[in-house]
């Protein structure tokens, strides 16, 4: 049991939904684990709009992670003396072509939080109970992504997701 780090990033904020973060399941039945996401840290960087821009972060469950195009990002392992040196997950960051998400009662928008251009937020699940888990299933997983209400393709939405490889 490990726990990793990855960053969020989607490098041009736009009006609609776009991929920050993806953790999934890889495909080879043999290294499916289970993951439980127990922290998510969200934000903006880049250059700020003349008035308030208001963003939208959103964490999603993905059904299937087919089609996507990003960034591969190997995940930090927090413990450097954890015996697995490497996550099992597949782990993508600046999307811009999105996953298949859920639909609404089964992992739409699962945590939502409206954040201020010059604001981050972060959300810690209080115990084991309340992370967000991810099953052993093949190409499961989930989506942190982000949208602002007025279009700054100048700024970037940033952070990082954490979680734990069962």
């Amino acid at each position: 049991m490990a726990n990793y780090s990855a960053p969020l990033l989607n490098a041009s904020v736009i009006t609609t939904f776009r991929t920050a973060g993806l953790l999934f399941v890889q495909t080879s039945a043999g290294n499916n684990r289970r993951f439980q996401v127990y922290e998510a840290e969200v934000g903006q960087a880049g250059s700020l709009a003349s008035t308030d821009i208001q963003n939208l972060w959103d964490i999603s469950r993905v059904g299937n992670s087919a089609g996507l195009v990003g960034t591969s990002v190997a995940p930090s392992l927090t413990d450097g003396s954890d015996g697995q040196s490497t996550s099992l997950a597949i782990y993508f960051n600046n999307l811009t072509t999105d996953p298949t998400y859920t639909t609404a009662g089964n992992g739409l928008s699962l945590k939502q939080w409206p954040v201020n251009q010059r604001g981050f937020y972060r959300w810690r699940a209080l115990d084991d109970g309340d992370n967000i888990v991810i099953p052993a299933v093949s190409m499961n997983g989930i989506g942190a992504r982000q949208l602002s209400g007025s279009a700054n393709a100048a700024q970037s939405a940033m952070g990082s997701l954490a979680y734990v490889e069962r």
